[in-house]
């Protein structure tokens, strides 16, 4: 054998080995972050991390291991992660960590420590799709205790509404926050969303939750379906078409959309047209120009001179129902 097949033969028995030892730190030696859960009281912070035990894949967010959760404490946010992270079988790999739940009572102000610290410290992704928790980390910890199921359930829960949810950066401009709730050993997003803007927190009905994401294009289900029960009846609607026309100094929102319901309730239209001025209104005093008009205006005016901090324009609706 030659002086250079050897070489390559130690080259790739070199490669090898590297190979392996890098395989075995990487899937065997870490405790991967799938949420992070944190919340605010006074001087005092609390972190809760799900987490999946070192024997799962580290680059599969489909990885089959159990979800754990350990939880920490401290003076400051950061402080109070690396307490959590202290209890982990493993040292923390915070590259599958996709979603953050914030207290829903210091919501505002867990959101803006997060980004703040997500700037600086590798603890999470300002693309984090955010939720609200209505319960706290504590009684979540106490329900883990008992259920070795409910963590994994609640990380499926915000999976499965993560495309209806907000990312942490959108902040700064409002938007419309799912919240969890936990049900026994199950955990689902509550129909009634909040709205979340830099200056107030303020709660939707669950009608007005449904229509604020049908204006915005999302759904919280798998079909794209938007479900509404009005006084004639339960209506099922998809692929809704939503646009903003300028009609002087006030507006025009027209929404067309298919009915799945075989017959459509009486007044459906109506009632939905009452409830699309509604929503916008209510999200406007909130803060959240839900449906763009002051990007409408800037559009067409060229400047943005109106912003949620002056009177909420005149609105009009017009909703077209038709069946699949």
């Amino acid at each position: 054998m030659t002086r250079r097949s050897w070489l390559r033969l130690m080259a790739a028995g070199v490669l090898v080995v590297w190979l392996c030892l890098f395989l075995h730190w990487d899937n065997t030696e870490k405790s991967m972050i799938r949420a992070l859960l944190v919340e605010t009281s006074g001087d005092s912070w609390t972190v809760g991390l799900l987490y999946q035990f070192p024997e799962a894949s580290a680059d599969s967010s489909e990885a089959k291991a159990a979800i754990r959760l350990c939880i920490g404490r401290g003076p400051e946010l950061s402080s109070a992660i690396s307490a959590a992270e202290e209890a982990l079988p493993q040292r923390a790999d915070w590259r599958l960590c996709e979603y953050l739940l914030a207290g829903q009572d210091s919501v505002r102000q867990t959101l803006s420590a997060c980004e703040e610290l997500f700037l600086h410290r590798p603890y999470g992704r300002l693309a984090s799709r955010v939720f609200g928790g209505s319960f706290s980390v504590e009684t979540l910890k106490e329900r883990a205790d008992e259920s070795d199921v409910l963590p994994e359930n609640l990380l499926q829960c915000v999976k499965n509404a993560a495309p209806a949810a907000p990312r942490l950066y959108q902040q700064s401009s409002g938007f419309i926050l799912p919240v969890v709730e936990l049900e026994d050993e199950d955990a689902h997003y509550r129909p009634e969303a909040l709205v979340v803007t830099p200056g107030q927190t303020g709660q939707l009905t669950e009608s007005q939750t449904e229509m604020a994401l049908l204006l915005q294009g999302k759904s919280w289900t798998d079909t794209g379906e938007h479900r509404f029960a009005l006084e004639a009846g339960p209506l099922r609607l998809r692929r809704a078409f939503c646009g903003v026309e300028r009609e002087g100094e006030s507006f025009l929102l027209r929404v067309n959309a298919l009915s799945r319901n075989n017959a459509l309730p009486a007044d459906a239209e109506a009632e939905l047209k009452a409830l699309c001025a509604d929503t916008v209104r209510r999200c406007w005093t909130l803060g959240l120009d839900i449906s763009g008009l002051g990007a409408h205006q800037a559009l067409r005016d060229g400047h943005f001179a109106l912003t949620t901090k002056n009177v909420c324009p005149e609105i009009r609706a017009d909703v077209k129902l038709m069946k699949c």
